[in-house]
């Protein structure tokens, strides 16, 4: 037999006593408005109410923190003093649409006019900027009365109602535990309760100053078949949990969800979903042994995924379906597992275990430093399962399942964190369940998100911490027949000594991005993974990505690929169709009433900064131009032009117009294409906007059906990337461009006004080879083999997702900040690789600062310093300086040249090979 916990709080009984008052408004639903209404017109409102926690374990342990009211309100207007019913209090919930935590109290009344009504009152438990606010905050209630029996109800009053803190310790008097007879648990039930409210009023209001943050979650997993009304087995999968606010970096943030996918009978799956910062109807209780889910789910009818964003703004592939989800199971605990340290002694995880099951019975508010799980497995003693229309009106009927106990096996998890803000963690997990082994495997991977990658210390920092991180905190819990055998997760060594990863198979079966997050998108996936015995089952996986494809500012959506292949050719191929890039074409001949051959078609590459055709970083590959022209020919197409305009190298070298470039370079229009200067071919002037002002315009840019930007992916030192929003500077007519843009009309908003004037319908990257470190918009000579091609149908959407694979925030370039802010960000459905480029080095966050502060404020400085330190083939571009000082200063820079680009009839010298290295390895 068992021995009772002499601690434990379950079936404890806490009450206390609380009194508010204040004034409100008559015909008023504003708070405030009704407060100050009430004061002038003397309506004061009261209410006494006991606060009766029924069950304080169980109250602890589950999210809604709900209790008993009962008592009176005191309300003149309506007949005095009033006994109330149905009272209900929550501690600290959080509201969903705003993530701001509460206190709310809510109960019904009939008045003396035969009249039932509804008060609904809130406490705002949040740290505002520059304010202590914590008792403010917790002694005020936003109230509303409403004239009927909730909220829907027609609003009576509103008010401002007030805790008097002289009654605190009346308050404190009337705390009565009942339920037992020790004052060993009494003075535990008062410890536990003091603790969980501390707990809650740091997280809010130290947050800012604690360098520490703490949080926790339940999770629960549960693979088997069901059985549907007609009789037939049909396999499932549920995912779901409440994950508290700092879940899992600490930013503030929260989610609950449910993730189910039901067998279809053909060999395929439905797939529901709901995730939002907290759901009403979600009742979590491992240790009792209770799910319980009455609310929405949505139902994807297209693809696998959908995001958190998607649910809120609605979307026509999310249907909403009513849900009924009522499961009893028992829950077999294991010893808590410190993730921070797998690789202690059995004994010292079992004390380890103990004290942090103790900690979070006992201390709530405090957990053990690092990250601790205990591990249930679960296995289900009843459970039903009743989809039907979310509009009960629509008269469709319900599918009953019934869970199946001797096929259904699962996995649940209570996990506390307390951990250091910095580095951001990287958390991966994936829990496999085979049901009818009642086995399970959970496999976490721990690094760091190296989110910040501009900064080149801190990124470096973070990549070694995150090494150690992964070799210390990476490991696997096996449970078999409710035994755990924990084993770390060795990343490196001896091969013998690696455990064998769990490994996915294909797309997953249903994904959910929750892209509310701050700091990375939170990714929820139930997938299909083979084990290391050859088995296939279904599994639950948690990870997390940087590649945020949300909208902001716009209601658009478009498509990106991302294609890695040796192939460069296919690699573009493969962009051009995945995206509809042909679709897309015959749409804008069919609006535009022109003939095919009539149908004018610009592709604006990158070439007029190269230096070298040796070094094939510095410009789009012109065989891959030559492969898109073709496609373009193959589709009928004839008025085809290769454009660029002159650049600032055009003042200090020879034969640097657009044609003498281009035929050096390897664009020789046998294709089937025309060059075209944008420079020599600007003919009209046109009023573009603020920046840009009276402008010359290009004939063959101003007169395009169809502009494609084929840029080149290479960092840069003003605004970290040029990608294909930054190409269409470069399409600016005006030649020399340091003086006309850079140091007169500037260079990001010119180009914004230019793209707004004339649209580009299409935008590539030629990532094949690529430009990185603080100079990869000059040179590279050892550039990296990045094998990739990107392409969509919006240039925001498409240097959204390559400056993100540069590992990268899109919004550090001036570009995409007035691009998103012009044009908006749309929503990006992707297709490819989304892994960052490795190894990468971006540009460090001094030299952008150097070169748009300090450079371009100076027309004379600037100028000088390019001319003397730009490097050419000397054997194809001269100089056209050949005054003393310039030659002078030229043979000054030749050491900077050298170690820096490739030289004419030179190899690379030492420097050159030594900085080549250099930034090879910190890219790392």
């Amino acid at each position: 037999m068992t021995k009772p916990d002499a601690y434990s709080l379950d079936g404890l009984l806490l009450r206390f006593q609380e009194r508010m008052g204040g004034h409100v408004g008559i015909d008023e639903s504003e708070p405030p408005a009704g407060s100050a209404r009430g004061q002038r017109e003397n309506t004061p409102l009261q209410f006494d109410v006991e606060i009766r926690i029924e069950d304080l374990g169980r109250f602890l342990r589950v999210a809604d923190h709900g209790a008993h009211l009962s008592g009176t309100v005191t309300f003149g207007p309506l007949g005095g003093r009033i006994p109330i019913r149905d009272g209900v209090f929550n501690l600290f919930t959080v509201e969903p649409r705003t993530g701001i935590r509460r206190m709310t109290y809510a109960f019904r009344f009939t008045a003396a006019d035969g009249h039932a009504y509804f008060l609904y009152g809130y406490k705002e438990i949040h740290d505002d900027p520059g304010a202590l606010d914590v008792i403010p905050d917790m002694t005020t209630l936003f109230t509303t009365l409403y004239r009927g029996p909730d909220e829907h109800a027609p609003v009576y009053a509103a008010g401002v109602l007030t805790f008097d803190l002289k009654k605190t310790p009346a308050l404190l008097a009337s705390m009565k535990v009942e339920g037992t007879d020790s004052l060993v648990r009494k003075a535990a039930a008062y410890t536990a309760f003091a603790s969980f409210a501390y707990g809650a009023l740091r997280d809010e209001y130290l947050q800012g100053v604690r360098l520490l943050y703490d949080t926790r979650y339940d999770n629960l997993a549960l693979s088997g078949r069901m059985r549907r009304a007609d009789g037939a087995e049909v396999p499932f999968f549920l995912g779901s949990g409440v994950h508290e606010r700092g879940f899992p970096w600490g930013d503030g943030e929260l989610f609950s969800d449910v993730l189910l996918v039901v067998g279809d009978g053909k060999g395929g799956f439905e797939r529901f979903c709901i995730s939002d910062r907290t759901l009403e109807g979600l009742f979590l209780d491992i240790s009792g042994g209770v799910y319980r889910y009455r609310g929405t789910l949505l139902a994807i009818t297209e693809g696998y995924s959908a995001s958190f964003s998607q649910m809120r703004s609605g979307s026509a592939k999310l249907v909403p379906v009513h849900a009924s989800i009522d499961i009893a199971f028992e829950a077999r605990s294991c010893d808590a597992v410190a993730v921070s340290f797998p690789r202690v002694p059995k004994l010292v995880r079992k004390l380890s275990s103990t004290l942090a099951n103790e900690l979070r019975a006992h201390l709530p508010g405090t957990n053990p430093l690092g990250i601790f799980l205990t591990p249930h497995t679960v296995t289900v003693h009843t459970g039903s399962l009743v989809l039907g229309d979310a509009d009960p009106a629509a008269g469709g009927p319900d599918r009953d399942f019934t869970i199946l106990d001797r096929r259904t096996f699962g996995e649940a998890e209570r996990g506390t964190f307390r951990n250091v803000k910095w580095p951001t963690l990287l958390y991966g997990y994936l829990c496999a369940i085979r049901p009818e082994a009642r086995a399970v495997r959970v496999q976490i991977h721990s690094r760091t998100l190296r989110d910040e990658r501009e900064h080149w210390v801190r990124d470096r920092l973070e990549a070694f911490l995150g090494t150690v991180i992964s070799r210390a905190c990476s490991l696997e819990m096996r449970m078999e027949k409710d035994a755990l055998r924990v084993i770390p997760l060795a990343t490196a060594g001896d091969k013998k000594e690696r455990i064998p990863l769990l490994r996915k198979l294909g797309e997953p079966v249903l994904e959910v991005n929750n892209d509310h997050f701050p700091t990375a998108i939170f990714q929820r996936r139930i997938v299909e993974v083979r084990d290391p015995s050859g088995q296939r089952c279904l599994a639950l996986e948690d990870d997390m990505s940087l590649l945020r494809l949300e909208p902001a500012g716009t209601g658009r959506k478009a498509t990106v690929a991302s294609i890695r292949d040796e192939d460069k050719f296919a690699a573009l191929d493969r962009v051009l169709g995945e995206t509809g890039f042909d679709a897309i074409l015959e749409a804008k001949l069919r609006d535009s009433g022109k003939a095919r051959q009539d149908f004018s078609i610009v592709i604006k590459p990158s070439f007029m900064f190269a230096y070298d055709k040796r070094d094939h970083s510095t410009y789009t590959d012109p065989d891959l131009v030559h492969h898109l022209v073709k496609r373009l020919r193959n589709l009928r197409f004839r008025n085809l032009n290769v454009a660029e305009a002159q650049s600032t190298y055009g003042e200090y070298f020879d034969k640097r117009s657009v044609r003498e470039v281009a035929g050096y370079l390897g664009y020789n229009g046998k294709a089937g294409y025309e060059i075209v200067d944008m420079t020599l071919d600007a003919d009209e002037m046109q009023q573009l906007g603020p920046h840009l002002g009276n402008h010359p315009v290009s004939r063959c840019w101003r007169e395009a059906d169809f502009r494609i930007s084929f840029a080149k992916n290479k960092t840069h030192a003003y605004a970290y990337y040029t990608l294909t929003l930054k190409n269409i500077y470069g399409a600016l007519p005006l030649a020399d461009k340091f003086k006309e843009y850079h140091c007169s009309r500037g260079i990001y908003g010119t180009t914004i006004e230019y793209l707004s004037a004339f649209p580009v319908q299409f935008g590539l990257v030629d990532a094949y080879l690529s430009a990185d470190g603080p100079f990869g918009i000059f040179a590279d000579p050892a550039p990296n083999e990045t094998s990739t091609i990107l392409g969509g149908d919006d240039l925001v959407a498409v240097d959204w997702i390559a400056a993100s694979k540069m590992g990268i925030d899109p919004m550090i370039s001036p570009y995409m900040k007035l691009a998103v802010e012009a044009f908006g960000k749309p929503e990006i459905v992707f297709i490819g690789d989304p892994s960052p480029y490795r190894p990468w080095l971006n540009v460090p966050v001094a030299l952008p600062l150097f070169t748009n502060k300090g450079v371009d404020a100076s027309h004379y400085f600037g100028n000088l310093m390019y001319s003397a330190a730009a490097q050419m083939d000397e054997t194809h571009f001269r100089h056209k300086n050949r005054a003393l000082y310039m030659r002078l200063l030229r043979r000054v820079t030749v050491p900077l040249r050298r170690a820096f680009f490739l030289r004419t009839g030179e190899n690379p010298s030492r420097a050159n090979r030594l900085f080549s290295s250099l930034f090879y390895k910190m890219g790392f």
